[in-house]
């Protein structure tokens, strides 16, 4: 009987320990919270979020600013339950943007990481599997979270949900739309605010110190000769996010009615012949150095009548840049607000 009440004095006893840690807790996540609250800023592409995603796509499990964790929907509209301010953050594709946003991931695919990252800014990182993640690397990194795209396939998706939360996010989304999701996942609100704020203001600066160089109203466009054999033109993202949005360029007609119909579309295949009708002012051709099949193509394209014959290539406004050039995240759009203005002032 003295063991029972013995045992019953010493549970009673942790109970209370661990009631008054919990609240210790509280308080002073509570005075954390206080000092973080997010600012939301208008989009420079016209979206159907217009303030940051978290304002309504990710509801807060409970209503104290105190949990260490919140519940939100991802773009499958899986609920998920992440931690308020994930340390160890796995991502498949967004590196960049968790670098716009000050966060270093613990692991990533680095083929393409590498592509925008500097050497410096990838010191640390993990290479977790080029199309996918490999679950036994990520497993090794102990992330608590992970952030991958849609395209996916659901099999992965549901590897990655087995060792931590996972949000998968829309491919699809403008890079604006993008970086706000990841920062209202990741607890960087603000931060991918003031990164927008930054970047309209770096191109209204742009845009002015154009004027001389660049007549009101006239178009560009660009394309690509893709490793699949196809011309593409570049719409609503890519370079025309730079073209259109960023530096105030017009669309040529054609693509025009390309981003009547969707805003967000990135691109659309055409024939060589069907250049000559989304040609503009200015054209430019993304060309995959590296890649030497792409490389010819390019080049017969280039040599060919159709190219030659293209007012801007006449007019001396035509301009070959480097695939770098075609990546989608916020430092390509931010890299290329101070280059393309160097490229059409010379």
């Amino acid at each position: 009987m003295f063991a029972k009440s013995k045992l019953l004095l010493l549970a009673i006893s942790l109970l209370a320990v661990a009631f008054i840690a919990a609240c210790g807790a509280k308080t002073e996540t509570n005075g954390a919270a206080a000092s973080s609250s997010p600012s939301p800023s208008a989009s420079p592409v016209p979206t159907a979020s217009a303030s940051p995603a978290a304002a309504s796509k990710t509801p807060a499990a409970s209503a104290s600013p105190a949990a260490t964790e919140r519940t939100i929907t991802d773009g499958q509209n899986r609920t998920v339950k992440v931690p308020a301010n994930p340390k160890r953050v796995v991502v498949h594709l967004y590196a960049a943007e968790l670098t716009a946003l000050g966060v270093k991931p613990v692991g990533t695919n680095l083929i393409n990481a590498s592509q925008v990252l500097s050497a410096d800014q990838l010191k640390g990182i993990e290479d977790t599997g080029a199309t996918a993640p490999s679950a036994e690397k990520v497993l090794s990194l102990n992330p608590d979270l992970i952030v991958l795209p849609d395209y996916l396939d659901p099999k992965d998706i549901e590897a990655m949900s087995k060792i931590a939360p996972t949000v998968v996010l829309k491919y699809a989304d403008d890079v604006f739309t993008r970086l706000r999701t990841i920062g209202d996942v990741l607890g960087k609100s603000k931060e991918a605010a003031d990164w927008i704020a930054k970047y309209e203001a770096k191109a209204k600066e742009k845009k002015e110190l154009l004027k001389s160089t660049v007549k009101p109203g006239e178009t560009a466009a660009a394309f690509i000769s893709y490793q699949d054999k196809m011309l593409y033109v570049y719409a609503g993202q890519n370079l025309g996010t730079t073209l259109y949005d960023g530096l105030g360029f017009t669309p040529p007609p054609k693509v025009a009615e390309l981003l009547a119909k969707n805003k967000n579309l990135p691109w659309q295949s055409i024939s060589v012949e069907a250049l000559p009708e989304y040609a503009a002012d200015r054209i430019f051709l993304v060309v995959n150095e590296a890649n030497a099949d792409v490389k010819k193509r390019s080049d017969e394209l280039m040599n060919s009548p159709v190219w030659r014959n293209l007012p801007a290539v006449k007019n001396g406004k035509a301009y070959v840049i480097g695939s770098n050039w075609a990546l989608y995240n916020p430092l390509t759009l931010d890299m290329l607000l101070d280059e393309m203005p160097k490229l059409l002032m010379k």
